[in-house]
């Protein structure tokens, strides 16, 4: 994937999450069950954080440095995910929001610095063993988006239902 269809699909994964959000009170975002227990704060909060680490990820590659995120931790997913959401149940809405649009910019401010060589070929970063980086940016953005966009419209639509 080359950068511009990248950065489309970026653009777009996130329209489509804000846009299921729009118009929901702040009641609504804080409740349970939209994935398993989590409420729409936490699955934004959960957006956000594996994004942050891509941002990260994304500075260090354009650095030269091989990257030190949690992406490239031993720590199982279901670990990081429960801390996280630990961490994250004090932090109020207004600034999970903010850093669900914060962190989008972001990713699309750090690809800017990206060719469509750097993105594509699976050779550039040797420590993706064989991967293309675009991959990577897919797997912990628009795809993640669009994994638990299909959750959250699951839970929008049960809540019409009723």
């Amino acid at each position: 994937m080359n950068k511009k269809e990248l950065l489309v699909a970026l653009e777009d994964s996130h329209e489509r999450v804000a846009e299921a959000i729009a118009g929901l009170s702040e009641q609504e975002m804080l409740m349970t069950g939209v994935v398993g227990e989590w409420s729409v704060k936490d699955l934004l909060a959960h957006l956000s954080r594996w994004e942050a680490e891509l941002v990260k990820l994304l500075w260090q590659a354009r650095q030269g440095l091989q990257p030190t995120t949690i992406l490239n931790s031993p720590i199982s997913f279901d670990e990081i995910n429960a801390r996280w959401y630990q961490e994250d149940q004090e932090r109020p809405l207004e600034r999970i929001l903010a850093d669900f649009h914060g962190a989008r910019e972001q990713t699309i401010r750090r690809l800017e610095s990206f060719n469509d060589e750097d993105l594509e070929n699976p050779q550039r970063f040797a420590w993706l063993k064989g991967e293309e980086l675009w991959a990577w940016v897919a797997s912990d953005s628009f795809e993640h988006d669009l994994e638990h966009l299909q959750q959250l419209q699951q839970w929008l639509d049960q809540r019409e239902a009723r």
